[in-house]
């Protein structure tokens, strides 16, 4: 098995990544956040495209695509509360709790409530 060094292609990509609905019948994209430099070279851009999840079902899709954005949190969470678990972490059980609310929340899709209210 080839064995990837360890360069910033190898990395993955900055949190916090976003999910972007682009119509009913159209994919919707995840992208991970720019860095400030890139940020300054591409104003117009969502940041770096991840992943399109298309429309096997509007509840799938919706579902899918809040998970997958929420990645970053879940695995920040998983690896909190294993050291915790552990006996080795430096946050107190009240801050893992939150980072694990953090990351359920995040991965759930985003109601239609919260679209209208947007409007």
């Amino acid at each position: 098995m080839k064995v990837l060094a360890k360069t910033k292609q190898a990395e993955k990509s900055p949190a916090p990544w976003r999910a972007v609905p682009c119509g009913d019948t159209k994919p919707i994209y995840i992208y991970s956040a720019y860095s400030e430099e890139e940020k300054e070279k591409f104003p117009y851009s969502n940041g770096r495209l991840i992943a399109a999840v298309f429309d096997l079902s509007s509840y799938s899709q919706k579902s899918n695509a809040a998970l997958m954005a929420a990645a970053p949190e879940l695995l920040e969470a998983a690896k909190a509360a294993l050291d915790f678990l552990k006996g080795n972490s430096v946050h107190s059980k009240e801050r893992i709790i939150q980072l694990l609310e953090k990351a359920n929340t995040s991965a759930a899709p985003e109601r239609e409530e919260k679209k209208h209210d947007q409007s």
